[in-house]
């Protein structure tokens, strides 16, 4: 279950906004005189753009937003996991294939998980860049397609070797060198019915709020950017001693 939040500062905020747009129109009514339906019709314009309050449901008489955003990554039963699933601290990795410091952060990871091996569990998450790093999104599918053979993780560490080239036929070349059957591949590529996988991922990066890659979650501390092992080690000691 993923974990939620309670959103009064976003109530606040939203009786804030909603006080002073009357206050404006007021001001408005005053200098301007203007008719019943005039005020009415700026009214509905401007609160026909306002992101709608979120839903408050009552229980026991206590009050609460029945819908809240997520404030943690989610482990799905298609993520790919590397480590032990029962190991206290999980990382969440949001990483694109195509970044230069998520290539870099792969040593520092997997000194994290050999030094903390049975402690560390490590969740794979897709954050294509298209727009920086073209050709990205292939990358990603390639590597889902290559989970449904159970080698995601080997193919995975091929791609941050491959950032110059994400052709189709040098993703078909990286899953025979790990010993993929190529054409499976290609044609999963080609179908493309995997990219839910990442669509749902860089939906949820965008509900965090992340905005590029790298970017991990330690539990529920977050890291952004090309990390040292000082940098993990500081939180995962925290955690192990919480």
């Amino acid at each position: 279950m993923p974990k939620t939040k309670k959103s009064p500062n976003y109530l606040k905020f939203i009786l804030i906004v909603i006080g002073s747009i009357f206050i404006i129109l007021g001001l408005l009514a005053v200098f301007t005189n203007p008719s019943e339906k005039e005020i009415d019709d700026q009214l509905s314009s401007i609160l026909k753009n306002f992101p709608a309050a979120p839903k408050i449901e009552t229980a026991n008489l206590i009050s609460y937003v029945k819908k809240n955003i997520i404030t943690e990554p989610v482990i799905y039963k298609t993520s790919p996991v590397l480590g032990e699933a029962g190991a206290p601290i999980t990382i969440f990795e949001f990483s694109c294939f195509g970044c230069p410091a998520s290539r870099d952060s792969q040593p520092v990871l997997k000194q994290v998980l050999e030094k903390y091996a049975g402690q560390v569990k490590l969740i794979w998450k897709d954050l294509p860049l298209p727009d920086l790093y073209p050709g990205s999104e292939l990358a990603h599918l390639a590597a889902r397609c290559a989970q449904n053979q159970d080698k995601f993780w080997p193919y995975q560490a091929e791609l941050w070797t491959n950032q110059n080239d994400f052709s189709l036929a040098n993703l078909k070349k990286i899953g025979q060198d790990v010993g993929l059957d190529a054409d499976e591949l290609a044609t999963c590529v080609k179908a493309g019915e995997l990219r839910k996988l990442i669509d749902a991922d860089v939906s949820e990066a965008a509900q965090l709020l992340i905005s590029g890659a790298p970017h991990f979650y330690i539990n529920s501390q977050e890291i952004f950017g090309l990390a040292a092992l000082k940098d993990f080690e500081k939180i995962i000691e925290a955690e192990l001693n919480r």
